[in-house]
Parts: C-alpha cells; structure tokens; sequence
C-alpha cells in the first residue's frame, strides 16, 4: 500500500502555538491522543492549554511531544504492547495504529532552556484521505496566516521572529553546529 505523505514545519512560541491550536480547534471539531499512554487509551479536547506547550525538553527536534489529532467523528484505534526496561517492564498503549488513517500528526516544539527554539511538525501520513487531507491543509493555511517570514520552506510565527536575535533555530540538536540552524534575518 503506498501512502501520500505531506509535512511542513514552523518555528512557534507558546502563544503562537495557543493561537493556531485554538483556531484549529474552533473550525474543525477534532480531539487528541497522545502517541503513546501508560493510562491506557486517553484523550483530550484542548491541546491549547496544556501546561508544556512550547516547550522543548531534550535539545533535539525528535521526541518531545507528539499528539494525534482526529476529528469528533472518527475513533482512534489504541494498541497493547508490552515493554521492559533494565528494572522493570509493564503494558503500554499505542494510537501510532495502522487502522488510525484520518489523523494529522502534531511533533509539538518549542524553545529550549531560552536559548534555542525547535520547530514544530505537522504531517500526515495520508493525504490520500480525504478527512486527513482537510484537516492538515486547513492547519496548514492557519499556520501559514500566523507566520510573519518563510526560511526555507519553515513558517517562522510572530512570537518566534520577535525573539530571532534571542534564540539559535535550531533544525536537529542543540548540540549540532550552528552553521546548521535556520537563519532568521
């Protein structure tokens, strides 16, 4: 089975982010899961408010917060698998199922330690479908509305352009050279 993938990024503070999420939220009546739960299958209607958004934990633009989001109407599908550690192991939940085909896939970033800023990725892994492709295109044109600069095929939002003397972009890791990172003029 081919899949059509489509994905953009952007550099956004926490109250960028707030802004494009909220309006996401108010035209398209979607909820989020997160990739993975040790609480089992869980959801949340407003991503907008929660408490790390824009925040980038580890230095790096993998791994920090990935949410789902599907809309009212369409059931995610959730996975058992078991893990285990060097102490201990237990049961996890997955949402990342095959079955969870009309969904945009959110790597939420931000600034990092106030000194670098990560970017935050939309994609869809199926823009073949018809409710994952409105949903990312309908996201897209609301981000591309809240950026005030384009580098490189990167939105660059108010917030994160107000700062550009104040933060590195950084594209993969903090600990990459700079002559990697976006430049923001």
């Amino acid at each position: 089975m081919h899949m059509k993938v489509r994905r953009f990024r952007f550099y956004a503070k926490r109250e960028d982010l707030q802004v494009i999420l909220e309006e996401f939220q108010n035209k398209f009546d979607v909820y989020y899961v997160p990739t993975y739960s040790d609480e089992g299958p869980v959801f949340f209607k407003d991503a907008a408010s929660l408490p790390d958004l824009g925040t980038n934990f580890f230095g790096s633009h993998q791994g920090n917060k990935q949410i789902l989001a599907f809309l009212g109407t369409t059931a995610c599908s959730w996975k058992e698998y078991r893990w285990s550690g060097h102490e201990k192991g237990g049961i996890r939940h997955t949402s990342l199922c095959d079955e969870n085909i009309e969904r945009v896939d959110i790597d939420l970033n931000g600034v990092y330690r106030e000194e670098a800023i990560f970017p935050t990725g939309i994609a869809t892994m199926h823009y073949d479908n018809e409710v994952a492709k409105g949903m990312f295109g309908g996201l897209k044109k609301i981000v591309r509305r809240q950026s005030v600069k384009t580098v490189n095929g990167c939105f660059i939002c108010e917030g994160a352009y107000k700062d550009k003397e104040k933060y590195r972009f950084c594209t993969i890791n903090i600990k990459s050279p700079e002559e990697y990172d976006l430049k923001v003029e």
